[in-house]
C-alpha cells in the first residue's frame, strides 16, 4: 500500500513539474532602440504565467506589425521564456531640399506630408519614389518640364533618417503654338482670344498665361465649346486634343481638332406646369432671355431658367425647380424649347439669424433688411436686404444660407454671416495732384462708431490751393424708419494765384446742419442749412469785376470784404449703381438747390443737376454716359460773388484743360486773361471702361477711353463755346488712395485756352 501511495506522490510530482514548464515565465523584447516596450506589450494576446501551448505565435507576429513600427518581427521559446525580437522601421529625422528656387521648402513639405513623408513619421523606401514624382509635378505645373529631383537618405543614430533631396529645376517649357483646325465661322485669333493660355509674348513674364497646365487646358475647352453653343453650334464638338512637346522640353505645341456643325436658332417657346394664381404665363415669359428667331444661345438658355425661378422666388415660392427641355428640328435648324414649372410649396421665413458680428450690433443689420421674419419669402427681398448691407462698407463679406427648418416643408430659416472690416482709420500722408501738387492729409474717421452705424470724421488738409479743417457727424437712422440727420463743421482756405482766375484769397468758417429722408430703396431727399463766414482778400491786379463785388458789400476801392451768408438747400438722388467704385450697371441722378436767406451779404441760388449711366458692354467692358448743368443767379439789389461762379476744367469735369480754366475771360490789371468762370455750366462725358490689357484678373486696375465736353457761360448758353477732348485714362485703387491718370488731346482749344495734355491726382482729398 505504501509503495502504491509513494507512485501515485511522484506521478503526481511531474504532473505539477509539467504543468508549471507549460506556463510562461518571462517576455523578453530584444533589439528595440527608440520604441518603448510596452507598444509591443500592449499588442502581444499573451502575459505571464499564461500556457505556452496556448500561444498562437503566427497571430502575435501579425499584430506587432500591424503596429507599422517594425521591418522584422520573430517570436522564440527558451524554456517558459518567450524572447520576441524585432527590427525597427527608422523615423524620419528632417527632410531637406537643395537648389529650390521656385517653391518654399516648407510649401513642399506641406505637399509630401499629405503623402505621410514628414519628420517624425515612419520612413519606407516605397514612399522615396512617390515623393520624388510628387516634387516633379510641382515643377511641371509651372512648365519646367526638364526638372530632375533626386532623393538620397542618409542613416543617423538611434534608427533615423535625414532625406535629402537634390532639385535641378531646368528651364521653363513655354507654349510656342496653339493650332484651331476646322474652324469655318471664326478666325482662329478670336477663338483663341478665349483661352486663358497663350503663346509667348511680351507680357507672359507677368501674366504667365504660356505655361502649360492640364487643368488649364481643360478649362480653355469648355470656354470654347461655351463661345460656339452661344453662338448657335449646338453640336460643336472638339474631335481631338493634342499636346505635344520637343526634344529639348523647352517648346509646347496645342493642336485642337473641332468640328462646328450646322447653326441653329431658336423655335418655339413654351411654359408648362403648376403656375401660382397671382402669376400669369405672360409675366413669366417676360422672364425668358431668348425669343423666338434668336440665334440659339446655351447661356441664355440656362440665364432664362434661372430668371423664371427668381421670378417664381419672390412670391414665396424659393424651391422652385424650372428646367428646359429642348426639341431639335434638323430640317428647319431650329430648337424647340419647353419650360416645365414645378413651383413647390409657397415657403415664409421662421427666423432671421445675424452671424459674426461681434462689434457691429444686431439692430444696425437687422434696419438694412427687406425680407422680415414671418412673411412669405421673396428672392428680390433677400437680394436687395445683400446690396443694402454692402453699400454699408461693414463689411467684408456677407453669405446669406436659407435652410429648411427640420421637420416642416414649408419653412426656411435665414442665417445672414458677416465678416466684419475694420471701420476705423487713421491716416497720415500725402497726395499729389497736377493742379495743387503736394496735398497733405491727416484723417481720423469711424464709419460703424461703437457698432451703431454712425460716422465721425475729422480731417486736415493742405494743398496749395486748398486748405480744409472739418469735423463731421451723421446718424444714418435718426429715426426708425432710416431719416438721416448729421452735422457739419469747417475752416477753409482757398488761394487762387496758381490757377489762372485772377488772384484772391477766401478764408471761410462755417457749419451745418443736414437731413435726409428716404423716398424709396433708391432715392433719397436730402435738406439742411449752413451758415457760411468768409473773408476775402483781392490782390492788387485783380480784374475789375472783382473789386466791384468788393465794393457792394463793403466800400469802394475795398480790396478786403466780408461775404457772410446763411443758406438753405435742398437735393434729391437716386443711385442704383451695383458697385460704388468699379460699377457695371446701374445709374445715379442728382439734382440741388441752394438758396441764400436775405439776413446777410450774400443773396443768390444756385442749381445744379448731375447724372450718369453705366451699361455693361460685356463680361469686362462697361460704357458710362454722364452730364452736369448749373445754373445761379444773385437775387435783389446784390451782384452774384464771383467766386461762386462754376468753372470747368480738370479731371472731375474737362480733361485736356488745366483746372477751372474754361469759362469767361476778362483782362486783370496787368493785361493777363484770367478765367472768370459764369454763372451758367454744362458738362458731357461719354467714357468706357475695360480691363488693363494683360491683366483682366485684376481688380485694382482699370483704364478708359472718353470724349469730354464742357462750357462755362455768364450769358446765353452757346453750342460754339463748348470745348471738347478726348484721350485715354487709367485708374489703380493703389494702398494710398487712387490714382487717376489720363491722356487728353483738346479738340478745339484756342489761343487763350490753358490746356494740359497729361493730368493725375493721388490720395484722397478731404
Amino acid at each position: 500500500m505504501k509503495k502504491i501511495l509513494c507512485l501515485i506522490f511522484v506521478v503526481l510530482s511531474f504532473a505539477v513539474i509539467a504543468e508549471e514548464d507549460l506556463r510562461i515565465s518571462d517576455v523578453k523584447v530584444e533589439g528595440l532602440q527608440r520604441i518603448d516596450p510596452g507598444l509591443i506589450f500592449n499588442n502581444i494576446p499573451f502575459e505571464i504565467d499564461d500556457r505556452i501551448d496556448d500561444i498562437d505565435f503566427s497571430k502575435s507576429i501579425s499584430l506587432i506589425y500591424k503596429t507599422g513600427q517594425f521591418k522584422d518581427v520573430a517570436i522564440e521559446r527558451e524554456g517558459r521564456v518567450i524572447i520576441i525580437s524585432v527590427r525597427e522601421r527608422p523615423v524620419i529625422n528632417d527632410i531637406i531640399f537643395h537648389g529650390t528656387e521656385s517653391f518654399q521648402p516648407e510649401a513642399l513639405k506641406e505637399g509630401l506630408s499629405l503623402m505621410n513623408v514628414a519628420s517624425g513619421l515612419i520612413f519606407n523606401n516605397s514612399d522615396i519614389a512617390r515623393a520624388e514624382r510628387e516634387i516633379t509635378n510641382n515643377y511641371l505645373s509651372q512648365g519646367k518640364y526638364t526638372a530632375n529631383v533626386r532623393a538620397e537618405v542618409v542613416p543617423l543614430e538611434r534608427n533615423r533618417v535625414d532625406i535629402n533631396f537634390y532639385v535641378e529645376e531646368g528651364k521653363l517649357s513655354r507654349i510656342k503654338g496653339i493650332t484651331i483646325v476646322g474652324n469655318r465661322s471664326f478666325a482662329q485669333n478670336e477663338l483663341l482670344d478665349e483661352f486663358s493660355l497663350k503663346t509667348t509674348n511680351i507680357m507672359s513674364w507677368w501674366e504667365k498665361d504660356d505655361r502649360y497646365s492640364k487643368q488649364t487646358l481643360m478649362g480653355d475647352l469648355e470656354k470654347l465649346r461655351s463661345f460656339y453653343m452661344d453662338r448657335g453650334f449646338i453640336n460643336f464638338k472638339i474631335n481631338s486634343s493634342v499636346v505635344s512637346i520637343s526634344k529639348d522640353k523647352k517648346k509646347i505645341y496645342i493642336a485642337l481638332t473641332i468640328e462646328e456643325g450646322d447653326k441653329f436658332s431658336v423655335g418655339k417657346l413654351k411654359l408648362k406646369g403648376d403656375i401660382p394664381e397671382n402669376i400669369s404665363f405672360a409675366e413669366l415669359e417676360k422672364e425668358l432671355a431668348i425669343t423666338e428667331g434668336d440665334v440659339f444661345n446655351r447661356s441664355k438658355v440656362n440665364e432664362s431658367t434661372s430668371n423664371v425661378s427668381k421670378s417664381l422666388g419672390n412670391f414665396g415660392f424659393a424651391f422652385a425647380n424650372v428646367s428646359s427641355v429642348p426639341t431639335f428640328d434638323e430640317d428647319k435648324k431650329t430648337v424647340n424649347f419647353t419650360f416645365y414649372i414645378d413651383k413647390g410649396k409657397k415657403i415664409y421665413v421662421r427666423r432671421i439669424n445675424i452671424l459674426g458680428n461681434e462689434k457691429t450690433k444686431d439692430e444696425v443689420i437687422r434696419r438694412e433688411l427687406r425680407q422680415l421674419e414671418s412673411s412669405w419669402f421673396a428672392q428680390d427681398k433677400v437680394d436687395r436686404s445683400k446690396t443694402r448691407l454692402t453699400r454699408t462698407q461693414f463689411f467684408d463679406a456677407i453669405d446669406i444660407e436659407t435652410p429648411a427648418v427640420p421637420g416642416v416643408s414649408d419653412q426656411v430659416d435665414l442665417n445672414i454671416k458677416v465678416a466684419e472690416r475694420n471701420t476705423g482709420r487713421v491716416s497720415i500722408g500725402a497726395g499729389l495732384s497736377s493742379s495743387e501738387g503736394v496735398v497733405g492729409t491727416l484723417s481720423v474717421s469711424q464709419d460703424n462708431f461703437l457698432g451703431t452705424g454712425n460716422r465721425i470724421a475729422t480731417a486736415i488738409s493742405t494743398g496749395d490751393i486748398n486748405k480744409t479743417y472739418s469735423l463731421s457727424f451723421t446718424d444714418p437712422y435718426w429715426t426708425e424708419d432710416g431719416v438721416s440727420r448729421g452735422f457739419s463743421i469747417y475752416q477753409r482756405e482757398v488761394n487762387t494765384k496758381d490757377l489762372g482766375t485772377g488772384t484772391y484769397d477766401t478764408s471761410s468758417m462755417g457749419f451745418g446742419m443736414n437731413f435726409g429722408i428716404p423716398l424709396s430703396e433708391y432715392d433719397t431727399l436730402t435738406f439742411g442749412a449752413t451758415i457760411d463766414l468768409t473773408e476775402l482778400k483781392l490782390g492788387a491786379d485783380a480784374p475789375i469785376g472783382y473789386k466791384n463785388y468788393c465794393a457792394s458789400v463793403a466800400s469802394a476801392g475795398s480790396l478786403n470784404c466780408d461775404t457772410d451768408s446763411l443758406s438753405l438747400w435742398t437735393g434729391w438722388q437716386t443711385d442704383s449703381r451695383d458697385n460704388m467704385i468699379f460699377p457695371t450697371k446701374g445709374y445715379r441722378v442728382s439734382l440741388n438747390g441752394d438758396v441764400t436767406l436775405p439776413v446777410f451779404d450774400m443773396q443768390y441760388y444756385k442749381i445744379t443737376a448731375t447724372g450718369e449711366q453705366f451699361f455693361p458692354v460685356s463680361e469686362n467692358i462697361t460704357s458710362r454716359i454722364k452730364g452736369s448743368i448749373g445754373y445761379a443767379e444773385s437775387y435783389g439789389d446784390e451782384i452774384y460773388p464771383f467766386f461762386k461762379n462754376f468753372t470747368v476744367g480738370g479731371q472731375s469735369t474737362l480733361r485736356g484743360y488745366r483746372q477751372s480754366s474754361v469759362g469767361e475771360k476778362e483782362l486783370d490789371t496787368n493785361g493777363q486773361y484770367i478765367t472768370y468762370g459764369g454763372q451758367k455750366m454744362v458738362a458731357i462725358s461719354a467714357e468706357t471702361y475695360f480691363p488693363v490689357p494683360f491683366m483682366k484678373k485684376t481688380e485694382s486696375f482699370r483704364m478708359s477711353a472718353f470724349v469730354d465736353g464742357g462750357g462755362v457761360f455768364e450769358d446765353s448758353l452757346t453750342a460754339s463755346e463748348m470745348r471738347y477732348s478726348a484721350g485715354i485714362g487709367a485708374t489703380w485703387l493703389s494702398p494710398f488712395g487712387p490714382l487717376n491718370v489720363s491722356l487728353a488731346m483738346p479738340l478745339n482749344d484756342d489761343n487763350l485756352d490753358d490746356t494740359e495734355t497729361f493730368q493725375f491726382g493721388m490720395g484722397t482729398n478731404f
